[in-house]
């Protein structure tokens, strides 16, 4: 068994996780009281799939997560968490594109972002694929 995270990215990871998955259930109920993502042109119908969604690649992030190189494809479960994250954020950022809108979601786009090359990193190394040549599985 392989531990692809430590404690500090661990932390770090399950802190986006928390914030995603938070934001995630917020825009669902939300939901139930007004429109929070009229502003991205998304109904209440769409929001709520929204926020399922970003629901769901949280608890798959944290499945990863919690397993933690137990299972060999477990990073990948972070990289479908993180990515689904990225996209879903980067939505909304190109959506508030010249409001803070854009500035708040862009920010966390890109820090989810770099969660996501992590998660790639960790599941190439558990696949053996190479990096930069070098083959990591021997």
């Amino acid at each position: 068994m392989q531990r692809y995270l430590y404690p500090a990215r661990k932390r770090l990871e399950i802190l986006s996780d928390v914030f995603a998955g938070g934001f995630g259930v917020h825009i669902w109920a939300a939901g139930f009281h007004g429109e929070p993502l009229l502003w991205a042109g998304l109904h209440n119908g769409q929001a709520l799939l929204f926020g399922q969604a970003i629901s769901i690649a949280a608890l798959i992030h944290a499945l990863g997560v919690r397993i933690n190189g137990q299972w060999r494809w477990s990073p990948m479960l972070r990289l479908v968490g993180m990515v689904v994250h990225t996209l879903m954020f980067a939505f909304l950022a190109i959506k508030g594109f010249c409001q803070t809108a854009g500035y708040t979601y862009g920010w966390i786009t890109v820090l989810l972002g770099m969660g996501a090359l992590s998660a790639l990193k960790d599941t190439k190394r558990a696949l053996g694929w190479e990096i930069h040549g070098i083959r990591i599985d021997r």
